[in-house]
Formats: structure tokens, sequence, C-alpha cells
């Protein structure tokens, strides 16, 4: 490598490093990524967006010998991982964080080959379909794979409105609902705001030219790390994001996406598969029932704030998707509770609590343990809707 580009990569890392002084707050995965042992090389996974790039200057910042660059970036185009982080630690660098790593061919040969040797600590980012198993390398006994999820409620009104809001878990939110209900009653004011610029950190001005743009990335570049992407996958992803944001979730399944989209069902899940794996979608499944064969059709939800973005009016219809939207965002690890046609059952599962989710005249047909809803109600089994923004 010339002199000339390696001086250009530790310039602009020191721009980097003094730019991001700027962001004082950080994201969720901060303490959990400094807090893991230096034996371990670490990878970041996200959509685009959520503050990966951020996320690792604001850990480099506060790492000595540290140093940053973007695989992405023009002057290292030509030259590989491995080659440049060989630089890099003859100037001393022991700490090197890697943007984008995903865009470079044979990252994990290059990451492996690094590791093995002992020299250097590796700190990278990736798209959200990056999969340290499914490499040639097995880096899984060497990596730690964490994922920076979407802007949650709660960071959103830390980051951008100035609070100070610790997370909060499931079962806490359950049994001190009215407590927070009636301390965080002020953050219900910014549910709307959220659902339509929440999720990432994109700034109002320009908001839906950087989401578009995004979208389109992650379909062009990050999935293309999963199969090839001509233009008839790509205009089919385009039409189930779509079908996804004018229906209820519970309208779009592998049969309904292979007629609109004319393929057949197989391909049908391996495209749902795919976009989950960018992170634009959530496919949650039906719960298990013992010694029963459940279905497995998913209902399938969009990451915050897609559907806004292809429908800025807002109907009763979408409100109810949206609601839904919201829940399976923050709260993971759900599973829908399916029965008989015309059953009335709760929408969710987690683990075993069964929630509702709905408007404030919401109903207890369906028997649920707790009925989510927009208000601030907290009489009976009700609980805010928005305090599940508070779980990460």
């Amino acid at each position: 490598m010339d002199t000339e580009t390696l001086d250009r990569i530790v310039s602009n890392s020191k721009k980097q490093l003094q730019w991001v002084g700027r962001f004082k707050k950080k994201r969720h995965l901060f303490r959990q990524l400094k807090s893991i042992d230096r034996e371990y090389f670490i990878a970041i996974k996200g959509v685009r967006g959520v503050g990966k790039t951020v996320l690792m200057l604001q850990i480099a910042k506060e790492t000595q010998d540290a140093v940053y660059f973007s695989a992405d970036s023009t002057p290292v185009k030509r030259f590989s991982i491995y080659d440049i982080v060989r630089e890099l630690s003859a100037l001393g660098f022991k700490n090197i964080f890697i943007d984008e790593i995903h865009r470079k061919p044979e990252w994990d040969v290059d990451v492996k080959s690094i590791y093995d040797e002992h020299e250097v600590r590796l700190i990278f980012s990736g798209s959200s379909a990056l999969d340290i198993t499914r490499t040639t390398s097995d880096l899984s006994r060497r990596v730690v794979m964490k994922e920076l999820r979407p802007v949650s409620l709660r960071e959103y009104v830390n980051i951008k409105k100035g609070y100070e809001i610790s997370p909060i878990s499931f079962y806490d939110i359950l049994k001190n609902r009215a407590l927070f209900a009636r301390k965080y009653a002020d953050v219900k004011d910014y549910y709307t705001e959220y659902m339509q610029y929440g999720g990432t950190l994109y700034p109002k001005r320009g908001f839906r030219e950087a989401m578009e743009n995004s979208i389109r990335k992650v379909i062009l570049q990050d999935m293309s790390s999963l199969r090839d992407v001509n233009i008839k996958y790509e205009t089919d992803i385009y039409k189930l994001l779509y079908l996804i944001a004018s229906s209820q979730p519970f309208n779009v399944n592998y049969s309904s996406i292979a007629n609109v989209l004319e393929i057949s069902k197989t391909m049908a899940i391996r495209i749902v598969k795919d976009m989950e794996s960018t992170g634009l979608i959530t496919a949650i499944f039906p719960c298990k029932k013992q010694g029963v064969n459940v279905k497995k059709e998913p209902k399938i939800y969009l990451m915050v704030p897609l559907r806004h973005l292809f429908f800025p009016e807002v109907t009763d219809s979408r409100r109810g998707a949206a609601r839904e939207e919201f829940f399976v965002n923050h709260v993971k690890d759900v599973c829908y509770v399916k029965g008989k046609r015309g059953e009335k059952l709760p929408d969710f599962r987690f683990e075993n609590t069964t929630i509702e989710v709905g408007g404030e005249t919401k109903g207890r047909y369906q028997h649920a343990d707790y009925i989510a809803t927009d208000g601030l109600s907290c009489t009976g089994n009700r609980i805010p809707l928005f305090l599940f923004g508070f779980v990460y």
C-alpha cells in the first residue's frame, strides 16, 4: 500500500473521531460492546441508518491506539482488508474499526487470518444480512456478533428530545404500568412522530429521500450477499414492500405473495427470508400448540417507519396495523396466537403472557392477559402501548 493512501486513512480517521464528539447520547449496545473480552473480535450488524457508524466511532474515541476506515471508501477499494490492517498495525494501531466490511470480497478469510496472527483487534460493521455462521472461515469462535436493532421509542426521545430514560424490562412494564404511565405521560405525545421518523436516526429534513436511498442500497448492495439481484428480483421486493404496507398483517401470506408477484410459493418464502435478513421486515410465526401441528404462515410486519413512508395518509386500518408493528418492532421473540376461523383470541404471546393490541375502546372479548392501547389508561388489564417502546 502506498504512503499517500495510508495517510488519507489515518487523516480521515482523526476527522471522524473528532466529528463523532458532537453525539453525546449512545445507543443501547454501547455498554455491551465495551464489556466484551478483548480476546474476541466484534461484529455489529444492522439495517442502514440505525447508527452503526456513530456507535463504532464512539467506542473508538474511548479506545487507545484506535483507527477507523470504511471498507467501501474509494481510497481503499483496490486493497484487501488484510493488507490495510497489516499496514495500520505497522503504524502502531492495535484497535482497528472497519465499517461496511461486507462490501469487500473474501472479507471473512482476511478476518480469520488477522485473528490468527494476534497482532490487532478488529471491530467491524456490516448489513443486517451479515452472518458469520455462514462464512467459509468459521468465524463464530473468534467473533462476537451483535445486532444494532432499529432505534426504539426510548432511544428516539433520548437522542432527539433530550430525555434520560433507561431501558425497562417487559415484566417491569407490566407490573408498574400505572407508575410509568404517570411518569412518562408526555412521551406518548411523540408516538406519532416516532412512527413517521423513528427506527433510524436520519434528520427530519430530507428523511424521505434518505429512507428511499437506504432501501435501494439494502436491495442492490446488502441483498447481493445473499443471492444475485436482477431487475426482476429488485422489482419483486418493491412490490412486496408495497403489498405489506397496504395490507393488514394477516392478509399477507406466502400464497398471496406468490400470486401478486407471479412467482412460485417456494420463491415467495425465499424472498420473505431474504428481506427479514436485511431487517426491512419482521415475520412473526404462530405460537406452537402442544400436540398440534400449526401451519407456519407468518404475519409480516415492516420496520418502523416504512408503512408511513409508503402511505403517509393514516386510515383506521393502517393505524391498527401500525400499532401491531410498533409492538413487534420492540418486543422480540413474540408469536401470534392462531385459532379457528372466527375465534376471538389475543394478538400475541410473549413467553406465557398474552397481549392484545388495539385502540382506546378495545374490548376484553379476546381474553388477553393484557390489552395494550393508545391511551394512558391502566384500569383493569389495560396498559399504554407506548410503554413497550422502552424495553431496549
